[in-house]
């Protein structure tokens, strides 16, 4: 019998999708998970026409102290749009997919298209963006509206994404779907192995994790404080920071590493290792888009302690696979909560396995790959 054709799928992306670093490697993991169910056509990456000419608007908003860039102009991504368009006539794909609202917004196509993105405009400039100039903003608003209206469907990993796409851009429920993003990991330990380090964590030396290169927006003074009142409290604890390299902190109680690239064996080593003895990933973030290492730490059964801001609460189960806490929560509550679960080492034990559960059903890119390719499929 003749082997049945796999549908065709553009994949558009402005980044490299070969590089497992680039956009947090989010880019990269969804287009492996759809080669397996399409005949993936890469169109990646996707440099902005005519960026050049913008030169000089940016230096004058520079110096005037506000953020500006073109990457959402009309006339920019209408001239994308037109390379775009002349690559799909070339591919003539079933779907295109892109991991962006971004390069299809202008895009004139017959064909069907979906997208997936961790946040929307407005929680971006919000989060990220310090001083945005008025036309950042206006342009930024005009352009998120317009892809959510052209797309077939959108998907984002997390409920409060999603109510955003529908609240604040009036994008229609049923073009809208929620699915989890997974572990940004090169290799996962087995059942086994994460079930022989859960036992091995021992409560009378506790071991935390923060995960962040953005010292103030994820928490990072929190999290010392939080170390430190454990320790004011009488728990022996220690404080693994991987991703910044903040000064004047004692190494008894504190090990930095400043950069970790996990797609090195050198480095993952030094990952697996921290993440694998620690009791818990403490995220006191003030704002996320979503919390990717919140899905690493549930691979290697390790709960967390998180502000339950932005995409977080679709990660944490508070109290089954981790601790959710108010935006606002003080280092003392982070700390007694800890100690909670410490004194009951059962109850600790119980919430460490659930976290790996939670990994091996739900936030994993094999889970969201069979969800993605199942929704894209009804569009062919």
């Amino acid at each position: 019998m003749p082997v049945a054709m796999k549908p065709r799928l553009a994949f558009v992306s402005l980044w490299n999708a070969d590089y497992p670093n680039a956009e947090s490697g989010y880019a990269y993991s969804m287009r492996r998970q759809l080669q397996k169910r399409f005949d993936v056509v890469d169109l990646f990456p996707l440099a902005l026409p005519g960026e050049r000419f913008w030169l000089p608007l940016r230096a004058a908003y520079r110096l005037a102290g506000r953020y500006y860039h073109p990457m959402r102009e009309k006339a920019v991504l209408k001239r994308l749009s037109r390379r775009i368009e002349h690559a799909l006539r070339s591919i003539k794909p079933d779907v295109v997919f892109t991991p962006s609202s971004i390069p299809m917004s202008f895009v004139e196509s017959r064909c069907a298209w979906m997208y997936a993105a961790d946040q929307l405009f407005c929680d971006f400039v919000g989060t990220y963006i310090r001083n945005p100039s008025a036309r950042f903003c206006r342009i930024g608003e005009a352009q998120e509206a317009r892809a959510l209206r052209a797309a077939t469907r959108t998907t984002y990993p997390s409920d409060w994404a999603a109510q955003t796409a529908i609240g604040h851009y009036g994008a229609d429920p049923s073009k809208v779907t929620v699915i989890p993003w997974g572990a940004n990991l090169p290799e996962i330990l087995t059942d086994d192995a994460v079930g022989a380090a859960i036992l091995r964590r021992r409560p009378e030396d506790c071991r935390l994790v923060f995960i962040g290169r953005d010292w103030w927006r994820k928490g990072g003074d929190r999290f010392v404080a939080i170390v430190r009142e454990l320790n004011r409290l009488g728990v022996k604890a220690h404080g693994i920071i991987i991703g910044a390299d903040p000064p004047g902190l004692s190494a008894r109680d504190f090990t930095v590493y400043p950069y970790l690239d996990k797609a090195r064996a050198d480095h993952f080593a030094l990952f697996s290792g921290a993440m694998a003895g620690a009791h818990f990933l403490v995220a006191p973030v003030r704002a996320e888009a979503y919390g990717q290492a919140l899905c690493e730490a549930a691979a290697f059964g390790v709960p967390a302690i998180a502000c339950a801001v932005g995409g977080i609460p679709t990660i944490i189960r508070d109290g089954e696979n981790g601790i959710l806490l108010q935006a606002d929560a003080e280092p003392r509550e982070f700390a007694v909560g800890m100690c909670g679960l410490l004194e009951s080492p059962e109850r600790y034990r119980r919430m460490a396995r659930a976290a790996r559960d939670d990994y091996r059903e739900r936030l994993n890119w094999d889970s969201f790959g069979a969800r993605l390719c199942d929704t894209i499929s009804t569009l062919v």
